[in-house]
């Protein structure tokens, strides 16, 4: 097994975002069907013990992404994200929060903008995501909730994938 890539995962908690930057060796296409993909996505999306069960993803501005991620007693957490604009293998954007299981938003809990950026480097390529919080506590409780070392965990995941898969 290969050395995980290095993850940057930055706070910058006056700014209310976080940047998080992974460069994953395969090329552009295979990245980026590993994102937008829901038969790929779904294999690596949840930190392990946990499963993403993607219940629709229509990857499309305006379209949504339901999940949840099932973990190994049968608890679920309902999310997901709705695409604002979609630029292929180059950008997405969208809101991703926590809902009830009919997708119904739980206010209760944090939900963020996403900006995630692709970069095609030959052999490789480079994602950079800019995630947005409403306020300084939604970001601190994101943190809390341990979502640095689920969504590492997700990225050497996804690593894996690209290694032992030709997707």
């Amino acid at each position: 097994m290969t050395q995980p890539a290095p993850f940057n995962f930055i706070v910058a908690k006056d700014a209310k975002t976080i940047t998080v930057e992974r460069v994953f060796a395969a090329k552009l296409d295979t990245v980026w069907a590993a994102w937008t993909q829901p038969d790929i996505l779904c294999k690596w999306w949840a930190p392990k013990p946990y499963q993403c069960i993607i219940t629709t993803l229509d990857f499309r501005a305006g379209g949504r992404w339901s999940y949840s991620m099932q973990g190994p007693e049968g608890d679920r957490h309902y999310c997901f994200f709705d695409y604002e604009e979609v630029r292929p293998k180059t950008y997405y954007s969208g809101r991703d929060a926590f809902c009830d299981e009919q997708g119904n938003l739980n206010t209760a809990l944090p939900s963020m903008y996403w900006e995630l950026n692709f970069k095609d480097q030959g052999e490789s390529t480079s994602v950079r995501i800019l995630i947005r919080f409403n306020s300084e506590e939604d970001l601190e409780a994101i943190v809390k909730m341990g979502f640095k070392e689920g969504f590492a965990q997700g990225m050497d995941q996804l690593d894996e994938l690209l290694a032992d898969e030709s997707l």
